[in-house]
């Protein structure tokens, strides 16, 4: 077995080498007395000092030295963060609908998988939708946080998989503004019970 100063950090993952240093600590041997009081084999050589004695050549000299190796080791793992990149001056986070970062980069933004919906804000934004059961896609100028609307044809509420403001039309949602809102499919209506774009 390789000792742990002859691995390339680069090569490996920072899981794949805890997972090689578990393998290693599994291979050494066990004392009777660790066994006898149900000490893990994990820990063979960390209780006493007299232990050391079971590392040779072919292993490691010390449990001591093994942890001060992989601490290093561990040390020269970098990841690079990259800095954030400013937006054109007249990009709008889709988020806050505030100018002066992405979305990704955005004061408000909450974790991955809170919230039904991209857009997290209380005002009306442009939301596109595809059912999941027969792929039909629709836009709508109508769309809110954590709300859905009804497909057609199938009749389930859907989720928009993308959000962004009514600020920046793209051409798509101004059309939508024309075009009657089917009220009985938005969740938005039903809940308040009225037209939902009379909603501030």
């Amino acid at each position: 077995m390789t000792s742990l100063a002859s691995i390339d950090p680069s090569v490996y993952q920072p899981a794949q080498l805890l997972n090689w240093v578990y393998l290693t600590l599994a291979d050494q041997p066990q004392s009777g007395e660790q066994t006898k009081y149900g000490i893990p084999p994990v820990f063979n050589g960390l209780t006493s000092s007299n232990n050391y004695g079971n590392y040779t050549n072919g292993g490691f000299n010390s449990p001591v030295g093994t942890i001060n190796e992989l601490t290093d080791l561990f040390n020269d793992l970098s990841f690079d963060c990259k800095p954030t990149k400013r937006p054109p001056p007249s990009y709008l986070c889709h988020l806050c609908f505030k100018k002066g970062h992405y979305i990704k980069d955005c004061p408000q933004a909450r974790p991955k998988g809170e919230g039904l919906t991209p857009y997290q804000g209380k005002k009306r934004c442009f939301g596109e939708y595809k059912c999941p059961k027969c792929k039909r896609k629709w836009m709508s100028g109508n769309s809110w946080a954590n709300m859905g609307q009804e497909c057609i044809k199938c009749h389930i509420n859907v989720y928009p998989h993308k959000q962004r403001p009514l600020e920046k039309p793209d051409g798509l949602d101004v059309s939508d503004q024309s075009k009657e809102h089917p009220q009985h499919l938005c969740e938005k209506c039903k809940t308040v019970g009225y037209y939902c774009r009379r909603v501030q």
